[in-house]
């Protein structure tokens, strides 16, 4: 089964399904519009073992509680880094993180508390044939999933097409973005990216 995504929420989020093995599937960033991405799954048969955030940011992940009701035996993975933007508490602190980038407004009326990671993603981490790359730098707890045999790069906001996710938010690092950059531009240059807003690219057109 191929790769698939929506684009979801206010900031159009990519939110990419993943099949692994054995029918498996992974979530990736589920940025809103819960109802559309059940009924992707639904349509198909599809039953997710595996809701992954690439980071903590809301607008990735504003679907995770109906998902999580949706599906209540799914796993929800994210890097402790970011761990503060899940579980008790959380959506204050969301609030607060956009109120400061002046666009509070726009999640205002969340008010959901999210469900706490029940795994901990950590660099180096196979999920079937996807390595998990910690890249740190749009926040403290970003993450990739690159796949070497679907020649393919889960970039998340850590690098877009003709561009990369912004560091001026709180726990964004330039200096940590570039450097998570420059591992990245060590892939093949043939590798398709699969970036968390905006359109494909490739890291060879990327690093160049």
């Amino acid at each position: 089964m191929k790769i698939t995504h929506l684009v979801t929420g206010p900031l159009s989020v990519n939110t990419w399904i993943i099949p692994l093995d054995s029918g498996r599937m992974i979530v990736i960033d589920p940025g809103g519009d819960a109802d559309s991405i059940i009924a992707h799954l639904s349509g198909r048969e599809l039953v997710p073992t595996l809701i992954l955030l690439t980071h903590g940011h809301f607008d990735h992940l504003i679907a995770l509680p109906a998902l999580k009701r949706a599906f209540p035996e799914v796993a929800i993975a994210m890097h402790p880094a970011d761990g503060a933007f899940l579980g008790e508490g959380a959506l204050a602190r969301h609030h607060a993180f956009f109120t400061d980038l002046g666009a509070g407004s726009m999640i205002k009326r969340y008010q959901e508390e999210l469900p706490a990671a029940t795994i901990d993603l950590a660099d180096g981490m196979m999920l079937s044939d996807w390595l998990v790359l910690h890249t740190p730098g749009h926040s403290p707890g970003s993450v990739c999933l690159y796949s070497e045999s679907r020649k393919t790069l889960v970039s998340g906001d850590t690098l877009f097409n003709s561009g990369f996710g912004r560091t001026d938010a709180a726990g964004g690092s330039m200096v940590e973005l570039e450097q998570s950059l420059a591992r990245l531009f060590t892939l093949p240059a043939d590798t398709l990216v699969l970036p968390g807003h905006g359109q494909n690219t490739t890291i060879g057109r990327e690093r160049y």
